[in-house]
């Protein structure tokens, strides 16, 4: 069993230390020790996803103050914590919209946000770097999990590939503003069923610069059933149990693996370079 904790909680722009000590004084309060607790918050949430400029001020490596304090978090409750930060490549300088996993050993796993919305009220691609690298698939005690951000929701061929490596149980830190609700809680339904998972989406709350981010986190079982839900527009926590084992049997019912085949994704790339424009 996995213990998951939707961690619902609104940033301080710009303030990693202050977002980071609630994490801590949360992890005090709720962890039980065992390693099945998993705290998850909102895309970017130790930096603030609105901060803007300030993120090319605050934004920091893989092995910098935020990670450290994240891993020693993650050892005192003996948990995994997974959350989003502004990262700064050490080599290049360039920042990159991360999700992170910390565990009781430092860091396990991290992504790059490879899909980033420039459009709209959204204006992504002015403060962070194209994430060119592969969604990781990591441990859990014992338990494969998938991590991905937000508008990579809207692409299912991130989720397909988590679930082709093994992933069980998809986790989608998120920063997505009132008109984006009924996508979110449309696509994040179907990433589940199509590929047999779990799903948990986790999504910030608050006003900033007239722009209002609707909360609604929740969790859905492999066939589309939520079983677990935040509220809507305030802070919420919201603790479920979710048993990864059950996706075996949900898969025998309904074996999305098995039927999968390699025409699948040739159809696919072909299409994809016979009649689709590269922007």
């Amino acid at each position: 069993m996995l213990r998951i904790h939707l961690i619902q909680y609104a940033s301080k722009l710009g303030d990693p230390e202050y977002n980071i000590s609630r994490l801590r004084e949360y992890a005090k309060r709720n962890c039980r020790g065992d390693g099945n607790d998993v705290l998850i918050t909102p895309e970017l949430y130790v930096s603030g996803y609105m901060s803007k400029d300030l993120l090319l001020q605050i934004a920091e490596p893989l092995d910098g103050n935020s990670i450290s304090e994240l891993t020693e978090i993650a050892r005192e409750g003996k948990c995994t914590i997974v959350t989003g930060i502004a990262e700064r490549d050490k080599d290049t300088g360039v920042v990159y919209n991360s999700a992170v996993a910390v565990g009781e050993n430092g860091l396990v796993a991290f992504y790059r946000k490879r899909h980033l919305p420039s459009y709209g009220v959204f204006d992504e691609s002015r403060y962070f770097g194209i994430g060119r690298g592969d969604a990781p698939v990591f441990p859990i005690n014992g338990t494969k999990a998938g991590l991905a951000i937000c508008y990579d929701a809207f692409y299912p061929e991130v989720s397909r590939s988590l679930m082709l490596k093994g992933a069980k149980v998809q986790l989608y830190i998120s920063a997505a503003p009132d008109m984006s609700r009924p996508h979110f809680e449309t696509f994040i339904r179907a990433r589940a069923m199509e590929n047999v998972s779990f799903v948990v989406y986790v999504n910030t709350i608050g006003q900033y610069d007239g722009l209002g981010f609707f909360g609604g986190s929740f969790i859905v079982d492999p066939l589309g059933e939520v079983v677990a839900k935040a509220k809507y527009y305030e802070e919420d926590t919201v603790v479920a149990e979710i048993d990864p084992s059950l996706v075996d049997n949900y898969r025998s019912i309904r074996p999305i693996l098995k039927d999968y085949t390699w025409d699948d994704v040739r159809y696919l790339l072909r299409n994809y370079k016979s009649g689709f424009r590269v922007y």
